[in-house]
């Protein structure tokens, strides 16, 4: 892939933090970026490592979690392209408060804190632009909060089937399609339910006619249901 080709910066615009940039001030931060290629299974970094930077996926799929005393691992994010991950302490510095896992092999783009803070000292504009990507960035994780504190399993895991079907492309098919491309345990820890739980409610949802299941794709065969579930 070609970072700094025509399109590439169209494709930064897409990503919330930085929706409000102009081609050339995205392409300003494209330049001072560097590409890193990251193994199936293999850690980008720890919780309580030094902050160093942030992410833009490219390729592949990561998986944002928090680890508690007991060893119990909590889902934060599943981070697909483009997305950014790990930009919430970009002005404040300190230490990355979750951990990064690549659940394939990926490759991301990755802005070092030191330089972006350079480019932001000789470009003030670009910092107050990026006051509005924050500010959607934080409704959208508020909204997580909410899913999780008001709706039943099965509503969270419909929201989440939509939200896949939209980043897919498949959602004007007859028969809208996801590609479960994580484990089950992972969709399960970002749902905020367990394995068993997670898979009562898929088939709740194809008892009902809802959705059918065709190996590792899920097809939503009423999706004017699917869509009330998630509300």
């Amino acid at each position: 892939m070609n970072i700094y080709s025509k399109e590439f910066p169209k494709t930064l615009r897409e990503i919330p933090l930085f929706s409000e940039l102009s081609v050339e001030q995205l392409r300003e931060i494209s330049s001072a970026s560097s590409i890193k290629k990251i193994s199936k299974n293999e850690f980008i970094f720890f919780e309580g490592d030094t902050y160093t930077g942030f992410y833009i996926l490219l390729k592949g799929v990561v998986k944002i979690f928090k680890l508690s005393s007991e060893g119990k691992e909590t889902v934060v994010h599943i981070i697909k392209p483009f997305a950014a991950f790990a930009d919430i302490l970009l002005f404040e510095g300190g230490h990355y408060p979750v951990s990064a896992q690549a659940l394939e092999e990926s490759m991301a783009l990755f802005i070092s804190r030191e330089g972006f803070i350079e480019l932001l000292r000789k470009n003030h504009e670009i910092s107050l632009k990026m006051l509005a990507g924050f500010a959607k960035r934080l409704r959208s994780l508020v909204s997580q909060i909410e899913d999780l504190q008001s709706k039943e399993v099965p509503n969270r895991l419909a929201k989440y089937i939509l939200t896949e079907i939209k980043n897919s492309g498949t959602e004007k098919l007859p028969e809208p399609f996801i590609k479960l491309s994580v484990p089950k345990s992972t969709i399960a820890g970002y749902l905020g339910t367990i394995t068993e739980t997670l898979s009562r409610a898929l088939k709740k949802l194809k008892d009902e006619r809802i959705i059918r299941v065709d190996s590792k794709k899920i097809f939503v065969t009423d999706l004017k249901r699917l869509k009330e579930l998630a509300k």
